[in-house]
């Protein structure tokens, strides 16, 4: 027989795991994608982040806080750090690919979440996710 609510609740596993990688290419969007719903008997709901900051005075402290606290930069001075971060945000920059396709679910967070764009989450997610990320300075 059917369950009552609360039983179905309980027995209910909500998981949420953080795929914390550079996938800037449709190509490498399309393969996390392939991967997490190819099996058919655990089909893995995909939601993908994306930051985008255009705000230079956002950026220019983002990048200050890189250099002085990356073991990347430990070596060297503050304006070499700077100009080296800046040059490989710039190649970033050149290969990087919005996420275009609108029947994805995605969540574009502006500017360090001071403006977001929810694309296809509903229910748990969006009660969930989207105030968690609403909530962290994502940059």
């Amino acid at each position: 027989g059917k369950q009552p609510p609360q039983q179905q609740q309980q027995q209910r596993k909500d998981r949420v795991a953080i795929f914390d990688a550079t996938n800037s290419t449709k190509a490498r969007r399309d393969w996390v994608l392939q991967e997490c719903t190819s099996n058919s008997t655990k089909r893995t709901g995909v939601v993908f982040v994306e930051s985008i900051c255009d705000d230079k005075d956002l950026l220019d402290a983002n990048f200050l806080t890189k250099v002085q606290t990356s073991p990347d930069y430990k070596d060297m001075d503050q304006q070499t750090a700077m100009a080296d971060l800046r040059s490989r945000v710039k190649k970033y920059e050149e290969a990087y690919e919005t996420i275009e396709d609108d029947t994805l679910s995605y969540i574009k967070i502006f500017n360090l979440s001071s403006k977001m764009l929810v694309n296809h989450i509903y229910g748990r997610m969006a009660k969930s996710i989207v105030p968690a990320l609403m909530a962290w300075n994502i940059g």
